[in-house]
């Protein structure tokens, strides 16, 4: 069957979200406003939300939408995504200023989630590859989900869903929505390492292209 999908970037990925769990993590109710300290520009106070159950800080930093700190998670969002490489870097920075703020060494899991959409010239065809997704004669399905492990130690969840862009066209497509976790005892300056791991499933050996391509009718 010809690749339909060449290369990662021949997909949209609109948004990426990053996430650690922490291993004792507490100290953030001692130590909130130290983190907000951080991300003072020229002295203006960032736009943030905080209470005991975290602290939100809108565009911390360029490329960044939102940072959360909680005592057992830190969380970022971005929808501005250059390169999948740029995320990590991104994330690893944020976290090494945040951890020590909090002295944790070790996080319990680490997870990465994509969305990537794939467009269709028209409606027509977005029903056919829905269509072949089914195994019940004239069926149709509006979304797939499945369960995938790589390696030792990698799993994702993956979800294939139909999706509408929001332009004049309403151009139709296909969402993969894939996110992919490590759990156990990880310690902090591997995380760096981990993520470079998860990116080379992404792209530079081909292994989600493989089950992309997988989905679309020969």
């Amino acid at each position: 069957m010809p690749k339909i999908i060449q290369k990662l970037n021949n997909l949209k990925n609109p948004e990426s979200i990053l996430q650690i769990d922490t291993i004792k993590g507490f100290k953030y109710i001692d130590k909130a406003g130290e983190i907000v300290n951080h991300y003072h520009v020229n002295n203006s106070i960032p736009r943030f939300r905080m209470g005991l159950d975290g602290l939100i800080i809108d565009n911390p930093r360029e490329k960044i939408d939102v940072l959360k700190v909680t005592s057992n998670l830190i969380w970022t969002k971005f929808s501005e995504v250059d390169s999948l490489d740029m995320v990590i870097d991104l994330f690893v920075k944020e976290i090494e200023q945040i951890l020590p703020v909090l002295n944790v060494q070790n996080i319990r899991r680490i997870g990465w989630r994509n969305y990537f959409v794939h467009e269709f010239k028209d409606q027509e065809a977005q029903d056919k590859y829905f269509s072949s997704l089914s195994k019940i004669k004239d069926g149709k399905l509006a979304f797939v989900r499945s369960e995938i492990q790589w390696g030792e130690d990698v799993k994702a969840n993956l979800r294939i869903q139909k999706v509408i862009k929001n332009d004049k066209e309403k151009t139709p497509g296909v969402l993969f929505d894939l996110d992919m976790f490590q759990v156990g005892e990880i310690r902090s300056e591997e995380i760096s390492k981990k993520l470079k791991y998860f990116r080379s499933y992404l792209a530079d050996q081909g292994d989600f292209l493989n089950v992309v391509n997988n989905t679309f009718d020969s």
